[in-house]
């Protein structure tokens, strides 16, 4: 559900904004991919695309890979996978969400074109925490994260939307959804990580 939603929150303000899109895109992309941890071990699945790579990492992606799957993991931590595309046209914040499931938080007003994010990070969620407090800290920094990238999308899709180009308003609203699903989720792994030793 989530997926499908900031896919149509992609569509919906690339549509508006078609005209606004001027960046020339080569085939191929340098992408740094960084993660949290600092070291993990990362494999890279796309159309002919086979890699295994240990963050953090440069790497030359063919656009006719797209969509490229990262899938990372490192010892303690949950595997996290993320999803990279040409239709992200190079513009990214950099802040993927925690937990398995793909939360990658994209500027789509940019439009869409041949090009990667010019860089990403994955944030693992570890497999357990300590302490309560440890755990409530963890997650406190991971929502404001959220918060302030989320503000950021929004900003773009207002400044970008102001020429009129298109339902400005459906995108706005789409990314205020996202935004709630994505920090209920948070909110919900917070809930059910395990505390203290295993």
């Amino acid at each position: 559900m989530a997926v499908e939603m900031r896919r149509a929150v992609l569509f919906t303000c690339t549509m508006a904004l078609s005209a606004c899109a001027s960046i020339v895109s080569d085939d191929d992309t340098i992408t740094h991919i960084q993660t949290e941890p600092e070291i993990a071990r990362c494999e890279l699945l796309g159309q002919d695309l086979k890699r295994v790579i240990h963050t953090p990492h440069s790497i030359e992606l063919p656009s006719s890979a797209a969509p490229v799957t990262v899938i990372c993991e490192a010892k303690g931590y949950r595997k996290t996978t993320a999803k990279l595309d040409t239709s992200m046209d190079g513009w990214i914040f950099g802040n993927i969400l925690i937990g398995g499931g793909i939360g990658i938080i994209i500027d789509a007003v940019r439009g869409a074109g041949q090009r990667y994010p010019k860089g990403i990070t994955l944030i693992l969620e570890p497999e357990r925490f300590a302490t309560v407090e440890e755990r409530d800290k963890w997650f406190d920094r991971r929502k404001a994260a959220m918060d302030e990238e989320w503000n950021k999308v929004l900003e773009a899709i207002k400044k970008d939307c102001a020429d009129g180009f298109g339902d400005c308003d459906r995108g706005v609203e789409d990314a205020e959804k996202q935004r709630v699903e994505e920090l209920q989720q948070l909110e919900l792994r917070r809930l059910k990580v395990p505390i203290g030793q295993g």
